[in-house]
């Protein structure tokens, strides 16, 4: 191996190990005491004479004290976290139903007006949702799905992120795959459910993944559309803990990151595959 090709793989492993420190930060915080999870919040932007109060990490006192409490003691964590997995569900659900369709129209298909209407979609997808929150609201209230689980999950359904990546994607398929199909009889609905879905494999999971990890981490959305707690997902549970910075905070966060994180490497593969056959 020449020199440069291991001083890149050595800088490399630096970026990551930069990239994973936060994750090991509340990691190893999840393990830490009361006593100690004080004194670390305690110490959070606090400078005295001293210097800044050292963080007490590697925790002197390794426990599972903040999973009990949280497993056991505060039922609002299951019962958030099932909403999360529920609302994920849902919208990965329904958008695997709309989002393929719709990216084949504007792929493959020729009608009147398709490329000004995608250049719509694209222009929704820059668009943060400080700019869209009113007329999500509106549309919410009119439809009477306000403080319903739908109010969350139809706009991420509708989404045009997966639409733009898959549409992307289904550029790059050869045009002679889809006339070669089209000699032997079948129609575009047989198109693209035997021909263009199988194709498309890559780019779904990785359109699964990163909807569900934008509906896993909802936080605007929910204090918005939402006034009953009982319907509040994870995330906003966790800013809440965040703001009163509560004991179990970092335990919960832990509980917030591994379905992402296994989803993530179960399908990472696909995903990397996804992204690199995009045509853009």
């Amino acid at each position: 191996m020449c020199k440069r090709g291991l001083w890149l793989r050595v800088l490399a492993v630096f970026a990551a190990l930069l990239f994973l420190l936060p994750v090991l930060f509340i990691f190893g915080a999840s393990f830490l005491s009361r006593w100690e999870t004080d004194r670390l919040f305690a110490g959070m932007g606090r400078y005295t004479d001293e210097g800044f109060l050292p963080s007490p990490l590697p925790p002197m006192e390794a426990t599972l004290e903040q999973y009990r409490e949280l497993l056991l003691e505060r039922p609002q964590v299951p019962a958030t976290l099932l909403n999360s997995a529920g609302y994920v569900f849902l919208a990965l659900l329904g958008m695997l139903l709309a989002a393929p369709a719709a990216a084949f129209a504007f792929a493959l298909l020729k009608f009147k007006g398709r490329d000004a209407l995608f250049l719509v979609y694209v222009f929704v997808l820059l668009l943060p949702f400080q700019v869209l929150c009113v007329p999500v609201y509106l549309s919410m209230d009119a439809l009477r799905l306000l403080d319903t689980p739908w109010a969350l999950i139809l706009p991420e359904v509708f989404s045009p992120l997966p639409v733009f990546f898959l549409r992307q994607f289904m550029k790059g398929i050869p045009a002679s795959v889809l006339e070669a199909a089209r000699i032997d009889g079948a129609g575009w609905l047989r198109c693209y459910g035997s021909v263009v879905l199988p194709l498309c494999r890559p780019a779904l999971a990785a359109a699964c993944v990163l909807v569900s990890a934008k509906m896993w981490n909802l936080i605007e959305q929910p204090l918005l559309l939402l006034q009953t707690r009982r319907l509040y997902p994870l995330s906003l549970y966790i800013h809440e803990m965040m703001d009163a910075r509560q004991f179990g905070l970092f335990a919960v966060c832990v509980l917030a990151l591994v379905p992402i994180l296994l989803l993530f490497l179960a399908f990472s593969d696909e995903t990397m595959d996804g992204i690199d056959r995009m045509e853009l």
